[in-house]
């Protein structure tokens, strides 16, 4: 394959993206308590009641240990709350409190904010296409490193 001189940088932009747009998020979710690692599961959540923690790992390409970890935390800080499964004992269902279900419209408000930020210089009618090369490339990362993950996920 011929690549051309600067292919190798796409590494090093990708990261200064995801680094500072996690310190955007995290300032403006400092006033909940939460950071840039937490408010994905509020999304999710909230986008399917009653989800198993198993399917939120699924969803989210991080070690279960992580999603444990996180869950636990929102469950603490009163945004989530966890009930075992009356079908299977074994399982826990997850969806948001009152708090949380308050909260949710101010995460898609600040994540929109940070968004429309970064793609500011963006022509709105490429937008979608540079999410979907994002995503590809996001899959594919994860496929190269956990071949077993369905990469048709996400």
């Amino acid at each position: 394959m011929v690549t051309g001189n600067n292919d190798s940088d796409i590494l090093k932009w990708i990261s200064i993206t995801t680094r500072y747009t996690r310190i955007a998020l995290d300032r403006r979710l400092q006033p909940y308590r939460l950071n840039a690692s937490m408010y994905y599961y509020i999304l999710r959540i909230h986008e399917r009641p009653k989800m198993t923690q198993d399917k939120l790992i699924s969803l989210t390409y991080l070690n279960p240990s992580n999603v444990t970890r996180a869950v636990n935390q929102l469950v603490h800080l009163g945004y989530v709350r966890k009930r075992q499964s009356k079908s299977d004992k074994r399982v826990y269902e997850l969806s948001l409190t009152k708090k949380g279900e308050t909260l949710y419209p101010k995460i898609v408000t600040l994540r929109q904010e940070v968004a429309d930020n970064l793609l500011t210089d963006v022509a709105p009618e490429h937008h979608d296409e540079l999410v979907a090369e994002i995503r590809q490339l996001a899959l594919r990362a994860v496929h190269n490193e956990m071949p077993e993950i369905n990469n048709e996920q996400g």
